[in-house]
């Protein structure tokens, strides 16, 4: 269970932290709601902030549940920090294209957000590109950061107990 939770706190900071970077990166393309406004204002102060973390927290959010459903999947609460087969990477791809596609038709649909003329368009969609890159690109990238620092950390671990115990890995 420590493992567990060590994995997901870990998992939550670093998938915020690309999470925010990219809202921040992609937010010109897109504008919010029925005013039309972008989201962000000049530098990234006032309402377009907070609207940026509320993006960023339901990332995060699919996120975990991604690492949670691999867990069940995998039987291993640690499978993060183990090397991916086949079935997580599929797993993974699906799951992004799965909820980038699903937010991204219901916010359109109710007029949460839109895309300035800037969006390239999902083919035969009108669905944007970048917002399914994100999660295509970031779910992965975010547990390849964490099974690296998990390393680290176990290692560091492992080394300031004088190598007496076998971390498993």
């Amino acid at each position: 269970m420590k493992r567990f939770l060590r994995n997901l706190v870990l998992l939550a900071g670093v998938s915020f932290v690309l999470q925010y970077m990219w809202e921040a990166w992609q937010s010109p393309i897109f504008y919010g709601g029925p005013s039309g406004k972008h989201v962000t204002p000049p530098a990234h102060q006032g309402p377009g902030v907070e609207i940026l973390i509320l993006a960023t927290i339901g990332d995060v959010l699919m996120s975990v549940g991604l690492y949670v459903l691999l867990s069940l999947v995998n039987r291993d609460a640690n499978w993060i920090a183990k090397k991916y087969g086949a079935k997580d990477w599929t797993i993974m791809v699906l799951y992004a294209l799965f909820f980038s596609f699903y937010f991204e038709t219901r916010g359109l649909s109710t007029h949460r957000w839109g895309y300035s003329s800037l969006m390239p368009l999902f083919p035969g969609t009108n669905i944007g590109l970048v917002p399914v890159a994100q999660l295509l690109i970031l779910f992965p990238l975010s547990f390849v950061l964490n099974r690296f620092i998990i390393k680290l950390l176990d290692k560091s671990y492992s080394s300031n107990l004088g190598g007496r115990i076998n971390v498993p890995r």
